[in-house]
């Protein structure tokens, strides 16, 4: 397993990279309408991600029901395939900042929100720590429940994107919901089981970084579906907008501003030094 300078390396990247594609794209895309131009690539995106999600889900279920990986209970199981699955599912976390590329190339920085950014971020470094101290036995839990609200979530979009109704859209976030608790349950009990003798300090520290992921994912979650499906989300839409997403927004669009001040200010510097090699005679010796 690599060190935590690739995890480091990718998510600082991610964040940096946000402030600098929007101004790239008020510079050169205002106007524009991006989304016709990505329809094919996000199309793309999104079926590449529910055939990879859904592959995951057969290796994990295929591992339990068929090569005798031990449901709950089991810390060092590795020989069934889970653990590649699980390599798979950390890899496609880097894979994924592309949904926040995807809306910042079409202008919807509404969508950028803390719960957005928080989410791409924390869970990259999650399944780090997970791959490192502790990818086999009972760590394929999560990645399966996660790859299935994946396939529906991908699925989703693909069909938005083809104009198809989804039957499936309003349960979403109901179902990330029990997601997250399903996991927190799943990991209480899986502590509990796991043979005294070989549980290590290292595994423990994996379930109390999950059980802190869940737990803090499933809170900004909660509000995320009181504000969108409450009964008062038409009255308090731009009154209520959620402070941390507000600190987002304009984190992003002031670190844009700052790029395009520091692209102004080299250009006039590099008119002057111009300038002044014009003004410089030069005589023979």
């Amino acid at each position: 397993m690599h060190s935590f300078h690739v995890p480091l390396a990718l998510t600082v990247g991610y964040l940096v990279s946000l402030p600098i594609l929007k101004y790239l794209v008020d510079l050169f895309l205002s106007g524009v309408n991006v989304k016709i131009l990505l329809k094919e690539s996000m199309l793309l995106y999104n079926i590449s991600q529910v055939a990879i999600n859904g592959w995951m889900v057969w290796r994990f279920v295929d591992a339990v029901l068929n090569k005798q990986h031990p449901f709950i209970g089991d810390i060092y199981s590795t020989s069934a395939g889970a653990s590649y699955a699980i390599w798979v599912h950390y890899c496609d976390k880097y894979l994924e900042f592309f949904d926040t590329y995807f809306m910042v190339l079409r202008g919807r920085m509404d969508q950028v929100s803390f719960l957005h950014v928080y989410h791409h971020f924390s869970i990259a470094w999650g399944w780090w720590i997970a791959m490192s101290l502790f990818p086999g036995g009972d760590s394929y839990f999560g990645a399966l429940l996660n790859s299935w609200i994946h396939v529906l979530m991908y699925s989703y979009y693909a069909f938005a994107l083809l104009k198809i109704p989804c039957p499936w859209k309003k349960i979403l976030t109901q179902a990330q919901l029990f997601q997250f608790t399903s996991v927190v349950v799943y990991t209480f009990f899986s502590v509990q089981m796991w043979p005294k003798e070989q549980r290590e300090s290292k595994h423990v520290i994996c379930a109390a970084v999950q059980v802190w992921e869940m737990t803090s994912l499933f809170v900004l979650f909660s509000f995320f579906y009181m504000k969108s499906y409450g009964k008062k989300k038409s009255m308090q839409k731009a009154s209520d907008e959620d402070q941390c997403q507000k600190a987002v927004k304009e984190g992003v669009a002031g670190a844009a501003q700052a790029v395009e001040s520091a692209a102004k200010n080299a250009g006039k510097i590099a008119s002057s030094v111009q300038s002044t090699k014009g003004k410089i005679n030069v005589r023979p010796m």
